[in-house]
């Protein structure tokens, strides 16, 4: 990597959080290979992979589940004809989504798609942060490359590239207006040494790289509580997948929830928490 890098690192004692969460949740089936949760005020939507749990196959299998808000499932096919969608984001009326090495547009009234931009060289295009209404950043865990994507003009630069053996491939990515960051959290595709959660100064002009925390693991979804504490997804080992909660000084604690399969890319809405259980077909929803 070319540009200049700090680790800020940070003591984080792991101590598990109680008490139990579960009391107020509900577990919602019926998906295939659940990757995103994305809350747009009364509407869910859920990136499904497809039958097959296979994130970089162009099978045409993947799709947009709609939701309301309490979990019941409108139209499970919302939007169809996708091949491995995975983040997504929300723009006026238009619903952002990333599938492999394409970033999608399409209109929430009609189900039209009325966007398009292929990513040249793009293996594992991952989640979406939107920094403005023209500016989106997008993760490509594959290549270790963080996008910036103008979407009047319908380009891209490459705003940052991780070196993926230190840090792991950049998959969730969350945008801290209020403190000018933008956070990601890594998930090495080969599977050695795990990603780290790091952050950059969206004021630094040489895009230095900040690690919050020592965790180390294959890291999926990152969101904010009502706290302002980091929520992050871990697939964790042999398929137990856990939720860590990191507070401003570092300190991470394990949610008291049980192993789950492959929690993905997750979403606080305000009140609830939303946790795709890829490897179970499944989204659990928390009152948090």
């Amino acid at each position: 990597m070319k540009k200049m890098i700090a680790l800020a690192i940070l003591s984080s004692s792991i101590v598990f959080a109680n008490p139990t969460l579960l009391t107020n949740s509900k577990d919602i089936s019926g998906f295939n290979s659940p990757e995103s949760v994305y809350v747009d005020g009364k509407n869910v939507y859920v990136s499904n992979v497809g039958v097959e749990l296979q994130p970089l196959a162009k099978d045409n299998d993947g799709f947009i589940s709609k939701l309301d808000i309490n979990g019941k499932i409108i139209e499970k096919h919302f939007i169809d004809g996708m091949n491995a969608p995975k983040g997504m984001s929300v723009i006026g009326n238009t619903l952002y989504v990333v599938d492999i090495d394409v970033l999608k547009g399409f209109n929430l009234k009609n189900k039209k798609q009325v966007f398009s931009l292929p990513i040249k060289g793009a293996i594992f295009l991952n989640d979406i942060a939107v920094l403005d209404n023209n500016t989106l950043f997008v993760s490509d865990t594959g290549t270790g490359i963080i996008h910036q994507v103008n979407l009047k003009n319908k380009d891209y630069k490459n705003f940052v590239t991780l070196d993926i053996k230190q840090y792991g491939g950049p998959n969730g990515l969350l945008i801290d207006k209020k403190n000018q960051r933008l956070y990601t959290v890594g998930y090495d595709p080969i599977g050695n040494a795990g990603g780290l959660v790091i952050y950059i100064d969206l004021k630094d002009k040489n895009h230095t790289l900040h690690m919050l925390s020592d965790i180390r693991g294959q890291l999926d979804g990152i969101t904010f509580d009502s706290k302002g504490n980091l929520l992050v997804s871990s697939w964790g080992e042999n398929l137990k997948g856990i939720i860590y909660s990191i507070d401003k000084n570092g300190k991470v604690k394990v949610l008291d929830l049980p192993a789950m399969k492959g929690p993905a890319d997750i979403f606080y809405d305000g009140k609830n928490l939303w946790i795709p259980k890829m490897a179970e077909n499944k989204v659990l929803k928390i009152q948090y």
